[in-house]
Parts: structure tokens; C-alpha cells; sequence
């Protein structure tokens, strides 16, 4: 066999190899791979403006420059049609990754007024392509009732959450009553899980739970606390949510930064890289030489850190009160400091350029208006300004120049009535300063503003929801109360002295204010106070850190907390927190090893207008007796359900001290017996004689 088949084909086949060769073995076929048309890579970008072929190129390099930022590019074209393009374009880029982010980040990106990206994956196009020319009708699906974020409202009480030791718990609160427990975690206990690991966040409606994780951000819903979505971000530390409760930005010290989320589609809209965001460093500030110690020069590391909670600072976004922008103070290439503001959902530079306001320190959105106020500082010859501008125009509202400013601070009223600017001075000497408070009147033609000059420095400063006046605390410890109802000026109310309180916190519902002194030397003194009566009560809560009402105006919380990141809590056996009324009665007190977070749940804003409000606080004498009527109902059930547990304490105590006296009857043979005869219980072993008040008892035996 070897000798035959060392010829012809197998001539070159060494020898060793050619006896494991089979003279009729065929030559193995190699059967070749189907070929896969994968368009993962491209996308299709439509709503492109219709331009003739000469503008063809012009409009390839605006593409490319766009497009380019998100990706390789291996192929853009743009299909035309009788010598003008039909206003797609075909863009193929290099890995599908690359297709995806470009996806996420144009859609919706605005090329001019009249022209948006509309952008999808090219797989969409190719599954339209394959539907049939004729419609079918499918299958109704079966009904299934929403959610429904606000079934809670129906309960007519409020709702807070408690972060202490591992526990996170809802409960709900009510006038006179221990809070009792909604939800506690019990499905995640289940399953060896904590509820949350860090803190908690309700939304700006109270929709939706937040919880903290090292992993990222939960949200939580409806009645039974069901999950709503998980949001992906290690390690973040701040969470801010739109009004609106469409979007919400998540905040860590890391490569993604800040991550722009649209809640209801659960996807990632942005990021932004907290360095690029601030790439210029903060001022330092020199320290005498007397002053100076030897320390080591600091790692990479630690320099890492500094610059990321300084770009944290820089980057930290606003929202406008309708959901539509979003702000942030950045620099641009030159150094100066600009007003970035972003369209919502695109994500993308409002009109392409940034709002210049050179200087800019704070800036704050009207809580019911597109309307933004910013300051900044003196520079040179320069003064001090402050603006307001209106959103999207840019069109200045009103500017009031300041001299001999040291720094300024923002207060909106909540309805955007007013804007109040409290101005720290100094003097020409730069050695004293003094406070003056600038009120803008937003809502009036042409803006007019007064100047109210204080005696001292504004320690805190707060407008009363609703209404129109406001409350300072100097630093002689004076609560001045001004009103701005008369459209002349200013006026002042009346003034309280000797407060010992340095925090405001005004009734949502106003015409109550809570006066509190909170910190090291004022030690938790609260003065609850009903401004229109001019009446006050004072108590005390031992070194409380928190003062918070709840919405409805009717109960207030105050409580003493300490950080959860660790640090050493001085005052940790204080740690609790008490319920109050409004009036200053307190009906709860509850206390913890460790606690850390106490948050009302907030409810949506109410649907009556300003007449409906009117209507109802003139007939109150009517609604006043129907929620008397409950609530002193409310009280009877409580009694009864008191009552009803001691009448079953006092009826077991009966029963048991029944079973025990028959079962002493039913061992009076054994006693006897062990007493040599002698029955000494029975009742004849006794003779009971009175005299006057005095009850004498004698044997008539001795015993021995």
C-alpha cells in the first residue's frame, strides 16, 4: 500500500504520515460562513435642511464637525434627488459603541430654528422598510391600571422618612399620635437586603423615593413602595431632581461627574466631567509666614480630590421651574466665567452659546418664571451688579449697580413675587461691614427696586409663603417683620428683641413662624410664634440640629442628627427627634442611638388659583367645623382603642387572679396536712373586731 501510494498525489507525503492515510479518504470540504449585513455602526439623521448641490460640501463639514465629537467617522453621506438633497444623511462610524453615544447625544440637537435633529439607529429604518404595505389590526391588549403616584394624598395625613441605626422607615404622622409605620424595607429584609445604604431624597411633588447606594440612585413608588428604576453611578453623593420630576442629575468624584437622567425613560441623557468643568483652579488664599507649619507637599491623590470637590462646587446645575432649562456657573477658553444654559431633553447649549456674565458668583431661577438672577463683583473700575435676565431672549429685565460690596446673597419668593438681595458692605477702610437688604419688585412694569439699610448684620432672612412679608434676624438678635403688600414702599410691621434665635422656618401655609436657635451656645431654644395675633410660645429641644414643618402646616418636626459618613458625633446621646403643634404643643418624642436623616414627604402643588384660595379661607368657619368634627372623632376612636386595651388588661389580670385563688382552694387538704391539722386560713381561725377606725385581727389559738 505505501509502495502504491508513494506515487502520483501522495508523492511529497513523508512516509511516517502516509500509512495513517486511507486511499479512498476524500479531500474534506470546507464549507464557507454565510455572510451578515450588520448595521450596527450607522445611524440615519433626519430633518436636515434641503439644500442645493452647490451647498453640499459646506453642509458635509458642519456634519463632520459635529458628529466627529462623538466618534470615528468611516462614512457621512447625504442622498440627493434632481440636483438637491432630501434632507437625511447616513452616518457609519467605527464600532457600534461609537453609533450608540452619538445616537444618545444628538437626537433632538438643534442645527438652527427650523432644523432638529431627528436621529435613529439604522436598524430602526430597516424594520419600517419591512412592514407590510397594508395595516392589520392586533390584539387589544388587556387593561392594566397606572400607578398612582399620589394614592397617599388620600389618607389626608402626611407622610415622613427616618434614616437611624440600619433602618429606613415611612411613617405616617398626625396631630396627637405616635407616628405610625407605612413601610420599612420588609421585601428587601427578606432578601439580607438594607432598604438604602446611605441617605434618602423625595422628589420635588413627593412622587417618587430616592434611595442612596454605593452603586447608584433608586427610585420608589406607589403605594407599596414598589421599585421605579435604577440609575447606575458609583459612589454618588448629590442628587437633584427637576421640579417637574422629569429629569434629575447625579453628582460623584469621578470620571462621569455630573449624569443628566431622564426619569421616565430610565436612560442617561449627558455627563459632564467635573475637571473639564472647572479646569481652572480656586483662588488660594496666602497664609502669614507666623502662621505657616511644615507639612508634606500633598500626593496626586489628595490633589485629585481637592480639584474634584472644587470643580463639585463649580458644577453644581439649577433647574428652571418648568422642567425646560437647566443652568450651571463654568468658564470659557478665555478665563471668564459664563451662564451655561441647557435645553431640556437635548441636553444641548441653549442657541449654541453660553450667557455672558463675566464675574458671575451665584445665580438663582424665579421658582414661577424663565427668569434668571445672577451677581458679580466688583472688578476694577467696575461696580458690583445685579441682574436679571429673562430666559430664552437674554433680555435684561432690570441691573442694579453696588458699590463697596464684600458678597451677596440671592432669596426668590416662592411665588416669584419679589427677589430680595441682602448686600454685606464695607467700608472704605475694608475693617467693618454692614448689611443692606435690595428688593426687586419682578413683577412690576419697569422693576422698580428699594434699598432697606440695616442697623447690623443679617444673620437670616425669609419670606412667608404666599403672602407678602418677610422676616430678618439681625445680630443685635432683633426678628424684624416687613411687608411689601404696599406697592410705595417697604414697610416695617412690628420687631421682636432679645430673640435668641439665629434660623427662620415660616409656616408653608404662613402666618406662623418658627424662631429657632440652632447650634452650639443657643442649645435648640424654638419659639413658635402666630405673626398675625402677634402670640408666641417658647420650649426647648436640647441641641437640635433640624427644624422642619411638614406641608400641610400643621405639625412640626425638630430633630438632632449626626453625619452617616463616619465622623464622631459629640452629642450622639441627643440624637431623636420630637413632633410638635404648630401652637408649640409637643405630642411626640422619640430617641436613638444613632439617627441620621428625618424628610417630610412633599405634596404636589395645588390646583386651586389665588380666587379659589380666597373663596375658601372667607367660608373657613364652615370647614373648620366639618375637620373639627373629624378630628374630634379621630380622638374618640383613639380613647376607645385605649380604653379597650385596659379593659383587656384589666379583664386578664381578673381572670388570672380567679385561676390563682382556686387553684390556692383546691390545695387547702395539702396545707393542712403539712400544718399538722391546723387549717390556719380558714376564716373561723380569725376573730375581726372594730374599734372606732381600727381593724384588729387575733388568733384564738397560739400557734407553734
Amino acid at each position: 500500500m505505501a509502495s502504491s501510494s508513494s506515487s502520483g498525489e501522495y508523492a511529497d507525503v513523508p512516509p511516517e504520515i502516509l500509512e495513517f492515510m486511507s486511499e479512498d479518504e476524500e479531500e474534506e470540504s470546507v464549507e464557507e460562513e454565510a455572510f451578515v449585513m450588520d448595521w450596527g455602526s450607522v445611524i440615519v439623521v433626519d430633518n436636515l435642511p434641503k439644500i442645493p448641490m452647490a451647498k453640499y460640501e459646506k453642509l458635509l463639514v458642519v456634519l463632520k464637525r459635529i458628529f466627529v465629537q462623538t466618534g470615528n467617522i468611516v462614512r457621512l453621506e447625504m442622498p440627493s434627488e434632481e440636483e438637491k438633497t432630501l434632507g437625511i444623511a447616513f452616518v457609519e462610524f467605527s464600532t457600534v459603541e461609537e453609533a450608540t453615544k452619538a445616537l444618545r447625544l444628538t437626537d433632538g440637537y438643534t442645527l438652527d430654528k427650523s432644523h432638529a435633529f431627528k436621529v435613529n439607529a439604522y436598524s430602526i429604518l430597516d424594520m419600517v422598510s419591512k412592514l407590510p404595505e397594508t395595516w392589520v389590526a392586533g390584539r387589544k391588549p388587556d387593561f392594566q391600571a397606572r400607578l398612582n403616584p399620589h394614592s397617599w394624598l388620600s389618607d389626608g395625613r402626611d407622610q415622613l422618612a427616618v434614616r437611624y441605626n440600619n433602618e429606613t422607615e415611612v411613617r405616617w404622622a398626625e396631630r396627637n399620635a405616635a407616628p405610625s409605620l407605612e413601610y420599612g424595607g420588609e421585601r428587601e429584609k427578606q432578601g439580607g437586603l438594607y432598604w438604602c445604604e446611605m441617605y434618602v431624597q423625595w422628589s420635588p411633588q413627593g412622587s417618587l423615593l430616592a434611595t442612596f447606594h454605593n452603586k447608584g440612585i433608586a427610585l420608589w413608588g406607589d403605594a407599596r413602595f414598589s421599585k421605579q428604576g435604577r440609575f447606575a453611578h458609583s459612589g454618588v453623593k448629590h442628587l437633584d431632581f427637576s421640579p417637574c420630576e422629569n429629569y434629575m442629575i447625579t453628582t460623584a468624584e469621578d470620571k462621569r461627574g455630573c449624569v443628566v437622567w431622564d426619569v421616565r425613560l430610565r436612560r442617561e441623557i449627558r455627563s459632564f466631567d467635573l475637571v473639564k468643568l472647572a479646569p481652572h483652579a480656586p483662588p488660594q488664599v496666602a497664609t502669614p509666614l507666623s502662621e505657616a507649619a511644615p507639612s508634606p507637599s500633598p500626593t496626586a491623590s489628595q490633589q485629585a480630590a481637592a480639584a474634584a470637590a472644587a470643580a463639585t462646587k463649580i458644577a453644581r446645575f439649577q433647574w428652571s421651574y418648568d422642567d425646560s432649562y437647566c443652568a450651571r456657573r463654568a468658564k470659557d477658553k478665555s478665563g471668564n466665567t459664563i451662564i451655561s444654559i441647557y435645553e431640556l431633553p437635548s441636553m444641548m447649549l441653549l442657541d449654541k452659546k453660553s450667557l455672558k456674565a463675566d464675574g458671575v458668583v451665584d445665580f438663582q431661577w424665579s421658582p414661577a418664571a424663565n427668569k434668571l438672577a445672577y451677581w458679580a463683583p466688583e472688578q476694577g473700575n467696575t461696580p458690583a451688579r445685579v441682574t436679571i435676565v429673562e430666559i430664552p431672549s437674554r433680555r435684561e429685565l432690570r441691573q442694579k449697580n453696588l458699590v463697596k460690596v464684600s458678597d451677596c446673597t440671592l432669596y426668590w419668593h416662592p411665588d416669584g413675587q419679589y427677589l430680595c438681595v441682602k448686600v454685606l458692605r464695607h467700608t472704605k477702610s475694608k475693617k467693618t461691614t454692614f448689611t443692606s437688604l435690595e428688593l426687586f419688585r419682578v413683577n412690576e412694569a419697569l422693576v422698580p427696586v428699594e434699598m432697606l439699610e440695616m442697623k447690623s448684620n443679617v444673620v437670616a432672612l425669609a419670606w412667608e409663603p404666599g403672602g407678602h412679608r418677610f422676616a430678618v434676624v439681625d445680630g443685635e438678635r432683633i426678628v424684624s417683620f416687613y411687608s411689601m403688600a404696599d406697592k410705595a414702599e417697604v414697610k416695617l410691621v412690628f420687631a421682636l428683641e432679645n430673640r435668641q434665635c439665629n434660623a427662620l422656618y415660616w409656616s408653608p401655609m404662613g402666618g406662623y413662624i418658627v424662631l429657632a436657635g440652632i447650634g452650639d451656645g443657643l442649645e435648640g431654644i424654638l419659639e413658635f410664634y402666630d405673626v398675625d395675633n402677634k402670640w408666641g410660645k417658647q420650649v426647648e429641644h436640647y441641641r437640635a440640629t433640624q427644624v422642619a414643618w411638614d406641608p400641610s402646616g400643621r405639625i412640626v418636626a425638630t430633630s438632632v442628627v449626626q453625619p452617616l459618613e463616619g465622623a464622631f458625633f459629640k452629642f450622639q446621646m441627643d440624637n431623636g427627634y420630637k413632633l410638635w403643634t404648630f401652637q408649640g404643643h409637643l405630642f411626640h418624642d422619640s430617641s436613638y442611638e444613632n439617627m441620621y436623616q428625618l424628610t417630610w414627604r412633599p405634596r404636589p402643588k395645588s390646583l386651586l388659583d389665588a380666587a379659589q384660595k380666597k373663596t375658601i379661607v372667607k367660608n373657613l368657619r364652615k370647614y373648620e367645623r366639618k375637620f373639627a368634627h373629624d378630628d374630634k372623632m379621630k380622638d374618640m376612636d383613639r380613647q376607645r382603642e385605649l380604653t379597650t386595651e385596659k379593659r383587656a388588661a384589666r379583664r386578664a389580670y381578673r381572670d388570672l387572679l380567679a385561676r390563682r385563688k382556686q387553684a390556692y382552694f383546691d390545695s387547702e387538704g395539702v396545707r393542712t396536712r403539712m400544718r399538722n391539722g391546723i387549717d390556719a386560713d380558714s376564716d373561723d381561725f380569725y376573730v375581726v373586731t372594730t374599734n372606732h377606725k381600727e381593724i384588729l385581727l387575733s388568733s384564738k389559738d397560739e400557734i407553734c
